[in-house]
């Protein structure tokens, strides 16, 4: 084979524009940038850049230390003040408790007195005069006394004011009243607020000396004046104590103020719940002491943070930044002359960086010629790959006509004699098709070759295929092989790209229709363009209702009766009207939407014929297995999945398989097949007599049905062979168990045939046409 003409070169040169840079261009300038991409954004300067890395950096430690830090030992401080007033708090309610005590064992002193027993009972009239003096009031530290009979009438009632005994009925008997009742034997005493005044009382029950008998109640109580209040506490200088109201929840409260905390904690009452609380105001020493410091804190962290900033950057400018500034223009350089190199006499690691970047270029520059030599020829041929004959003849006006071949069975043929006798297969095609200025051979594919023409040379497809099939030299003899080709040729001077997507097309048709050989032209387009186009309008067909199932009974030969309905999809498109299935079914396996339209046409037959056995209980449903489908890994447990979800009998259902379909993969179908009817469903194989059929997959394949295609039907009713093949057809399967259904019914006189051949089930127009399922059940025999 001659040498390939070597492809010009487009890439040498500094005034070179690389393909699609002046769009590329274009669309930046046309596109809105924003703050960050403009011409003045940070995107533009790593300065800039690092500068904003930093602050990224930098904020969260000085929030760290400038926030959370301090955060946490305000934290501290606040928790060191609870602790305080909680201590305060305590010594304060001692002292109170203290004092209760107190006043209590003063009250108990004159409760368990015969003296006071004598009083209350009203034998001892000269008793007040002798008790109750100034003496008393003042040794106690007490302003009320009060004495009760034992009715709770009030014998005796006074307070102190001044150096004077006066009587003070009001008040003791508001005091009296504070008492729980009865008085339990050990008393009571608490805090009480009356009349806005509060008040330390004790009050006991009065004895005999020898603690027998049941007189009165004995009361003292206390004024606790802010001045009283201020003598009992032993740390008046630390905090200053007073009583208050209880806050609204009436618990202990805490408050801090900026430079005090104010802390209630309840004081018991006699009886009931705490009328007032113990108020302590502590000075928040320790709180501004750790203001101060942590104000000096922050400006020391807040100082140190600048200036290692300000070092590191200064650094960061003069050792990397500067260097990085020298390698952007010196790679800026080497875009427009790729033999410049950079800068490296720097001995950091950014001067070990530039010498490397100096040395994988120089690799590169190698390596790019060997890649570029690669991409643009096939390795095994020398033929151009589709990349080199996409750089050659973009801008060729001479091409006139595209040739593509393509050779089926190239796994099977590697199978049989090797991958060695491929290789040279495909290398003796491509000397076949030979190479010269008017004749450009390409590989486009593992499988596929390319013959480009150019004015003033023609060929002939049909005769260069001719050629091209000629036996194949083996070792053991010859290979012929039938090749498969698309072919597109033009007059006038048309886009390599466009003739080759017209030979493509060409090549496809040629596929689809089993031809050897498809020649281009705009029928092709068309029907491409429509295939696209029933593509497109396929997706969400069965949402936007579209879809539709219609039915055609199987009815019993001899009675006539129907035992199932086959499922038939259709398409009614608003635009392009009734798609026939044999249209968009393959549209469909093709694009991989068939597994969705299987689903649909599963569940829907399922769903219509399980409601259909409201008024017809024997009813059967056969659905189609597309070839796609039933190659899929997990066909049956989809199927038997599908049952279950819609709580379907598996006996309601009959999948068809065609002979076709199973041969694809026969392990992976019978596997399928064996488990669906384990469950319960049956298999038909439909078409039987369409095409080579054989016998042998009545006995190989898992099936219940025999369903005879139509064709096979019309020729039996004549004394001929096929007649002959039909009769024995029907008698091998009935000894072989299986049901057999008669497709293509068309008249009276077949059914009768069918009958004398023992068929027995038949389905065509003569039984019904196909339609809805609700209007079917009207006619139903």
């Amino acid at each position: 084979m001659p040498k390939p003409a070597s492809l010009p070169d487009r890439h040498r040169g500094q005034d070179s524009t690389p393909a699609g840079g002046a769009g590329t261009r274009m669309t930046q300038v046309g596109r809105r940038r924003w703050w960050w991409t403009g011409p003045d954004g940070p995107g533009e300067s790593l300065r800039v850049q690092v500068l904003i890395l930093l602050g990224v950096l930098a904020l969260p430690t000085l929030l760290a230390l400038l926030v959370v830090i301090p955060a946490l030992m305000d934290t501290r401080f606040r928790q060191i003040e609870r602790e305080q007033v909680a201590q305060y708090s305590q010594i304060a309610r001692e002292d109170l408790i203290t004092e209760e005590e107190r006043v209590s064992l003063f009250t108990l002193n004159f409760s368990q007195w015969t003296s006071t027993f004598d009083f209350s009972v009203g034998r001892n009239p000269g008793f007040e005069a002798d008790a109750f003096g100034m003496s008393t009031f003042m040794g106690g530290r007490v302003d009320y006394a009060g004495v009760t009979a034992p009715d709770g009438r009030i014998v005796t009632a006074l307070r102190r004011d001044g150096s004077q005994v006066l009587p003070a009925g009001p008040t003791v008997r508001a005091l009296l009243a504070q008492l729980p009742s009865p008085l339990p034997g050990e008393g009571a005493q608490g805090i009480v607020l009356v009349g806005a005044r509060p008040y330390l009382m004790a009050a006991r029950p009065i004895t005999r000396d020898d603690g027998s008998g049941r007189g009165g109640v004995m009361l003292f109580a206390r004024l606790l004046s802010q001045t009283a209040l201020g003598q009992l506490m032993h740390s008046s200088g630390t905090f200053t104590a007073q009583l208050a109201q209880l806050p609204a929840e009436g618990q202990s409260a805490l408050t801090f103020r900026p430079r005090e905390v104010i802390g209630i904690s309840a004081l018991e009452a006699p009886v009931g719940p705490p009328q007032l609380g113990l108020q302590l105001t502590i000075p928040r020493a320790v709180h501004l002491a750790g203001q101060d410091t942590l104000w000096q804190l922050r400006g020391v962290i807040l100082l140190v943070t600048l200036t290692a900033l300000l070092a590191f950057m200064l650094f960061l400018n003069r050792r990397v930044l500067r260097v990085l500034t020298r390698y952007v223009a010196d790679t800026q350089r080497i875009a427009r002359d790729p033999t410049h190199r950079l800068e490296s006499s720097n001995r950091t690691e950014l001067g070990v960086l530039a010498r490397t970047i100096n040395d994988l270029l120089d690799h590169l520059q190698g390596r790019e010629a060997q890649l570029r030599e690669r991409v643009l020829r096939d390795e095994l041929t020398g033929a151009y790959s589709r990349a080199g004959l996409a750089e050659l003849l973009q801008e060729d006006t001479s091409v006139r006509s595209a040739l593509l071949i393509e050779v089926p069975r190239l796994q099977e043929l590697s199978g049989l004699y090797g991958n060695a006798f491929v290789d040279r297969l495909i290398r003796e095609l491509a000397d076949r098709l030979g190479n010269d200025d008017q004749h450009v051979v390409g590989r486009i594919s593992s499988s596929g070759l390319a013959l480009i023409t150019r004015a003033p040379a023609q060929i002939d497809p049909a005769q260069m295929l001719t050629r091209l099939e000629e036996p194949f030299a083996l070792r053991e003899g010859e290979v012929t092989l039938k090749l498969v080709a698309g072919y597109s040729e033009s007059i006038y001077p048309v886009p390599f790209s466009a003739l080759l997507r017209q030979a493509s097309l060409a090549l496809q048709h040629a596929i689809d229709q089993r031809e050897h050989l498809g020649v281009f032209d705009e029928r092709m387009l068309r029907r491409s363009q429509y295939g696209h186009t029933l593509e497109t309008q396929l997706q969400g067909a069965a949402q936007r209702q579209e879809l539709s199932l219609m039915y055609q009974p199987i009815s019993d030969v001899d009675t006539g009766r129907w035992v199932a309905v086959e499922a038939l999809l259709r398409w009614q498109h608003p635009l392009l009207g009734a798609v026939p299935p044999g249209t968009f079914i393959p549209v469909a396996e093709r694009s991989g939407q068939i597994y969705q339209l299987g689903d649909w046409a599963l569940q829907t037959a399922l769903r219509e014929t399980e409601a259909a056995r409201a008024l017809w209980p024997e009813a059967h449903v056969n659905v189609n297995v597309s070839p796609v489908q039933l190659l899929m890994p997990d066909y049956a447990e989809r199927v038997l999945q599908t049952l279950t979800d819609l709580q379907v009998s598996a006996h309601l259902l009959t999948v068809e398989v065609t002979e076709s379909t199973v041969m694809q993969d026969v392990d992976l179908a019978c596997r399928h097949l064996r488990k669906l009817r384990e469950a319960g469903v049956r298999v038909a194989l439909d078409d039987f007599g369409s095409g080579h059929s054989s016998l042998s997959l009545l006995t190989d394949l898992p099936l219940d049905i025999v369903k005879l295609d139509r064709s096979f039907l019309r020729e039996g009713a004549q004394e001929t062979a096929r007649g002959a093949l039909l009769r024995n057809t029907i008698r091998l399967a009935r000894d072989l168990q299986l049901s057999t259904v008669a497709e293509g019914v068309e008249d009276a006189g077949m059914l009768t045939l069918l009958r004398d051949l023992g068929c027995d089930y038949a389905q065509g127009y003569h039984i019904s046409r196909p339609d809805h399922l609700e209007d079917l059940l009207s006619l139903r025999r």
